[in-house]
């Protein structure tokens, strides 16, 4: 109460400009001070807003990409697996997946193929059928040779193995 008081009769000895000048800028002091503890928080809150909209993005994508990725179930169980040369199995899995190689090789038990695609799942389609027959990937490269609204177009480059 007695500072109060003291404030009081302290403000009444001041002229109108004086007391104008100290409330003007005690007012910016507490708007300072609520601004600077603020900010911070408005900070991670908009660091938050942009990762959430990041992440949400991703989602979406990730939904839309289980729905592909379910469709390329594991369909080796109970399969037999085919007589025949790697070459003639080879040949039989790109005619399966109605894909003609632009390359076809075999070096020292290592086989190479390269095709064309319009559809890169197509490609993952292919491995699990090399996988059901036993052949192992060494090295995938994928490339994209036309890709726009309307179209794309990748070649595939495979290096497989026979697993005996």
């Amino acid at each position: 109460m007695k500072l109060a008081k003291s404030l009081k009769d302290w403000s009444q000895g001041l002229s109108r400009r004086e007391t104008i000048i100290i409330t003007v800028a005690t007012s910016l002091i507490v708007i300072t001070s609520v601004m600077l503890s603020l900010e911070p928080i408005w900070r991670d809150h908009h660091q938050l807003k942009v990762s959430f909209a990041a992440r949400e993005e991703d989602l979406n994508w990730l939904n839309e990409q289980s729905k592909s990725v379910s469709k390329l179930g594991n369909d080796c169980a109970g399969r037999t697996i085919k007589n025949g040369s790697d070459r003639e199995i080879l040949n039989l899995i790109l005619r399966r997946n109605q894909l003609r190689p632009k390359v076809n090789k075999e070096d020292r038990g290592s086989y190479f193929l390269e095709f064309e695609v319009d559809d890169s799942n197509k490609v993952l389609k292919m491995i699990s059928h090399l996988a059901c027959e036993q052949f192992a990937l060494e090295t995938l490269l994928i490339d994209s040779l036309q890709n726009d609204e309307n179209f794309a177009r990748y070649v595939a480059k495979i290096e497989l193995s026979r697993v005996r």
